[in-house]
């Protein structure tokens, strides 16, 4: 995962070389591929951009390796699997050994040591025959075959009859051998860069006036929410930073329950953040940014809405809101159903407005179908409750009906009615086996709880109310 985001803000670096940038499509990538069609021109040639790739790249510490070739394939052999003195790669002068390689279409980080390489216009297929067949990226099935047949260079491969090498190797043989040498096209699977919602406030001169601040907070948050609103999004997070030089910025933020550009909103959360900073030094400049976003939900209005339900999700998001940015994100927690067997386990509390730095559910969803479920009650004692109860028929000779009556609270509660039983069971790696009846009970005033018998010593014990 690191790997990953450290090449995505590395990909970010490299579009300053090029208009298209992708990111080695695999499980754990090592290689950025770089289309330079038309761009080296700009440089000065493919020698002058790899001579200033190279330099760039040293300066920020990496240690790389670089190959130039017409296509994607051919780049990856030649940056993987290539040496100093192959007399079909022109190695450019003036560039310092033990940066490394990587690719026309690709730079690709690994930890050799080697020139950069640049193969010629024409050259693919000679630059590629005398390289080892794992130069195509197969999978391992095919690559054994070929090794067990001793095929172990590219020459080798095109020495075979093309018509037979599907039916021998099966497809991606032939499609890999075709996309290096250029029969086939390998586009690059191009990175899309994240779009950045904004907004900037200079002041000047310099201001320790909090109500200026908030003012220009307000722009701020309404520059970012007419950004967003253009997309089709809302904020999910967002982060201000004021910079007082020389100490170091003052920094807060919030989230949210769900995405809004909402301006007079977003505004009022804010200056919750501000009321617990104290402006000690004047403020030069604000920063507003949305780091975190999502799509914003269509709902159509209603001409008398008053306190329909269409009206109260949103009311609710803003008073979840507000109470999270007042007490705390930690202090207001919503129900997140878990698909476990035993009730107290079935459930987790959890933030209700999260970081926004990972994919939200949406409201109300679950991880598993409760409509397959008995009826469960919406009050749930925190531990079980032991009681006294007398069963229907005596324990040990057929334990296994409801209770006649218990006592609860100091007072006898006889059974009218009664529903079940729901047996539970936990596994064996669960540690200690629980073994549950459950009984949904009605009284004779009207109450009703739900109880169980425990299997292994049938104790009584109650678990929750129904209202």
């Amino acid at each position: 995962m690191a790997d990953r985001e450290t090449l995505e803000a590395l990909a970010a670096f490299c579009e300053r070389f090029s208009p298209t940038v992708g990111v080695e499509a695999a499980d754990q990538p090592e290689c950025l591929w770089l289309d330079i069609s038309g761009v080296a021109q700009l440089f000065g040639g493919e020698a002058a951009l790899v001579q200033q790739v190279v330099g760039d790249f040293a300066r920020r510490g990496l240690t790389f390796r670089l190959a130039v070739a017409d296509t994607l394939g051919a780049a990856w052999a030649v940056a993987h699997y290539t040496a100093e003195g192959d007399r079909h790669i022109f190695r450019p002068s003036g560039i310092h050994k033990g940066h490394g390689e990587k690719g026309r279409d690709q730079p690709s980080v690994g930890a050799r040591s080697q020139s950069p390489a640049i193969i010629p216009s024409g050259e693919t297929e000679a630059a590629l025959r005398p390289l080892p067949v794992a130069v195509l990226r197969l999978a391992g099935e095919p690559l054994g075959l070929l090794r067990q047949l001793g095929i172990e260079r590219i020459e080798q491969l095109l020495a075979l009859p093309r018509s037979e090498l599907t039916a021998r190797f099966g497809p991606q043989v032939l499609e890999r051998l075709d996309q290096a040498t250029g029969r086939l096209p390998e586009p690059i699977p191009a990175r899309m860069p994240r779009p950045r919602f904004h907004a900037r406030w200079t002041f000047d001169p310099p201001t320790v006036r909090r109500e200026t601040v908030e003012q220009a907070l307000d722009h701020l948050l309404a520059e970012v929410a007419a950004m967003l609103a253009a997309r089709g999004c809302g904020a999910l997070r967002l982060e201000c930073r004021l910079n007082c030089p020389p100490q170091k910025p003052l920094q807060v933020g919030f989230g949210l329950f769900e995405p809004t550009v909402a301006v007079r909103h977003l505004s009022e959360l804010m200056r919750l953040q501000l009321e617990r900073l104290r402006l000690t030094r004047p403020i030069t400049a604000i920063d507003a940014e949305a780091t975190a976003t999502a799509p914003l939900e269509r709902r159509q209005l209603e001409l008398f809405a008053g306190d329909s339900p269409r009206s109260q999700p949103r009311q609710l998001a803003g008073l979840i809101d507000r109470l999270s940015s007042r007490l705390g994100r930690q202090a207001v927690v919503r129900v997140r159903l878990k698909p476990d067997v035993q009730p107290e386990l079935a459930w987790q509390g959890e933030p209700a407005v999260d970081q926004g730095s990972r994919p939200r559910r949406r409201s109300g969803t679950v991880p598993f179908d409760t409509n397959s479920c008995p009826p469960r009650p919406l009050q749930l004692l925190p531990h079980p409750l032991r009681l006294s109860a007398m069963s229907l028929s005596p324990d040990g000779v057929f334990p296994g009906g409801p209770p006649l009556r218990f006592s609860f609270h100091s007072c006898q509660h006889h059974v009218a009615h009664a529903w079940g039983p729901e047996r539970i069971e936990t596994g064996w790696w669960r540690g200690q086996a629980i073994g549950r009846d459950y009984f949904q009970v009605e009284t004779t005033a009207g109450s009703r709880f739900w109880l169980f018998r425990r299997l292994r010593d049938h104790q009584w014990f109650l678990h929750g109310m129904f209202d």
